[in-house]
C-alpha cells in the first residue's frame, strides 16, 4: 500500500512504524509546517493536504491531525481516490461523522477506525466466550481507563484548545476506546447513561511545547505563555445499561496518578466473570464462587479464521504495536478487497453518539436513552 499520513505527533509516529513493518511505503506527510513534515524523517514533507494528495495519489490516507480536522482530511482523502485509516475519536460530532461516511459512500471507498484495542487476541477470546454463552447472560459489565496523561496542574495538550477536540475532553481522547471494546465484547448496545463529568484543573498553560498544537486565545501569563480556561471534563463517571439487559458503571480519568494506561473490562454472569487489563494484556482473570483462574493467551485459543492474531507462541509476550498492526492489517486487507473484519466509520459514528449522549447525560443531570 502507498501511504500518505496527516499530522506528524506521536500518534502518526507510530502509524509510519506500523506502515513499515507491514510492507507499506509512506509517500508523503502533511503537517501544519513544513519544517515538522521534515522533521518527521519519511516520505516527501508537505504542509499543503491537497497538494499531497494531487501529487501522490495515495491508496491509503491515515488521518492522526487534531479531531476537529478529522472530517476535512478524511473528505479530501475520498475525493483524491484514496481509502482512509482515521484516528479516534472519528470527529467531534456526529453531522461530521455522516459527512465522512456519505463521502466513503460516493468515493466507493473503505473508511477505518483506529480502535487499536480490538486488535488484542484476548479481547477477540472474551467476545467469542461471551457470543457462546461461556459467562451466561451477562449482568454486569463495567470497568475504567485511567490515565495521568494530564495529571500535572498546569500541563496543557491541543485537546484543551477551544475548538480542536468537541464538547469533551477525556471521553473523546481515552473512553471511545473503552465504550466501543465494551460494545464489542458484550456484542451488545449500551441503551442507557447517566454521566456525571469533573474538571479539576481549569487553567492550564500553553508554553508552545512538543503536543501543545499552536498558540490558544487566552491571557498572556508571562512570556510568550497562555493561560487557558478549559471546562472540559478530566474525569467521566458513567453508569451504563446494555441492551441485553447487563448493567454497570465505568470511570475515565486522565488525571490519575501511577496509571500511565490502566484499560480494565470486567463483567459478571450468573456463576462466572472475567476480569481483563490492558496492561496486561497477555492474560486475563476467570472468576466463579470456586476459585479464580488466570489463562493465558494462547493461538489454540483463538478461533481458526481468527488465529493470524496471534503471531507468537503461547508465553512470548505480544503487545500494544501487536494489536494495533492487526487493525491496520485488516483494514488494509478489506481496500485491497479481501474478506476483513475491521473497526468501521460505523463504529466510529457509533462512538461519538455515545459521547454526546454522555455530553447530555452530564449537562441535563438526567438518563440519556439511546
Amino acid at each position: 500500500m502507498r501511504a500518505a499520513i496527516i499530522g506528524t505527533g506521536g500518534i502518526a509516529r507510530i502509524h509510519a512504524t506500523l506502515i513499515g513493518q507491514l510492507g507499506g511505503q509512506i509517500v508523503g506527510v502533511s503537517s501544519r509546517t513544513i519544517e515538522a513534515a521534515t522533521a518527521f524523517g519519511v516520505g516527501k514533507p508537505y504542509d499543503d493536504v491537497p497538494l499531497m494528495l494531487r501529487e501522490q495519489r495515495p491508496d491509503v490516507v491515515h488521518v492522526c491531525s487534531p479531531n476537529h480536522l478529522h472530517a476535512e482530511h478524511s473528505i479530501a482523502a475520498f475525493e483524491s481516490g484514496a481509502h482512509v485509516l482515521c484516528e479516534k475519536p472519528m470527529a467531534t460530532s456526529a453531522e461530521e461523522c455522516f459527512r465522512m461516511i456519505d463521502a466513503a459512500k460516493r468515493a466507493d471507498r473503505i473508511g477505518a477506525i483506529a480502535y487499536t484495542y480490538r486488535g488484542y487476541p484476548l479481547v477477540e477470546v472474551l467476545r467469542a466466550k461471551v457470543a457462546d454463552g461461556a459467562f451466561g447472560k451477562l449482568r454486569r459489565l463495567g470497568g475504567c481507563y485511567l490515565s495521568e496523561d494530564v495529571l500535572a496542574a498546569d500541563k496543557y495538550v491541543w485537546l484543551f484548545t477551544p475548538g480542536s477536540t468537541g464538547r469533551s475532553y477525556v471521553l473523546m481522547d481515552l473512553g471511545v476506546h473503552w465504550l466501543d471494546m465494551a460494545e464489542y465484547v458484550s456484542g451488545q448496545r449500551i441503551v442507557d447513561i447517566a454521566a456525571q463529568f469533573s474538571t479539576h484543573q481549569a487553567e492550564r498553560i500553553w508554553r508552545g511545547g512538543a503536543g501543545e498544537g499552536p498558540r490558544p486565545p487566552g491571557a498572556v501569563s508571562g512570556g510568550d505563555s497562555v493561560t487557558v480556561v478549559s471546562n472540559l471534563e478530566e474525569q467521566a463517571d458513567l453508569l451504563v445499561r446494555f441492551s441485553g439487559g447487563a448493567a454497570g458503571s465505568m470511570t475515565v480519568s486522565g488525571v490519575s496518578p501511577g496509571h500511565p494506561n490502566t484499560i480494565i473490562l470486567s463483567a459478571d454472569g450468573p456463576e462466572s466473570g472475567f476480569d481483563w487489563n490492558q496492561q496486561e494484556p497477555n492474560i486475563y482473570v476467570e472468576r466463579s464462587a470456586a476459585g479464580n483462574t488466570i489463562l493465558q493467551r494462547s493461538p489454540d485459543k483463538l478461533s481458526a479464521d481468527r488465529a493470524w492474531m496471534s503471531r507468537l507462541p503461547a508465553g512470548h509476550a505480544e503487545g500494544y504495536l501487536d494489536a494495533f498492526r492487526n487493525v491496520v492489517s485488516q483494514a488494509w486487507s478489506a481496500m485491497r478487497g479481501e474478506p476483513a473484519a475491521f473497526p468501521s466509520f460505523a463504529d466510529g459514528l457509533r462512538g461519538i453518539q455515545l459521547i454526546e449522549a454522555a455530553v447530555r447525560s452530564a449537562e441535563t443531570r438526567q438518563t440519556v436513552r439511546l
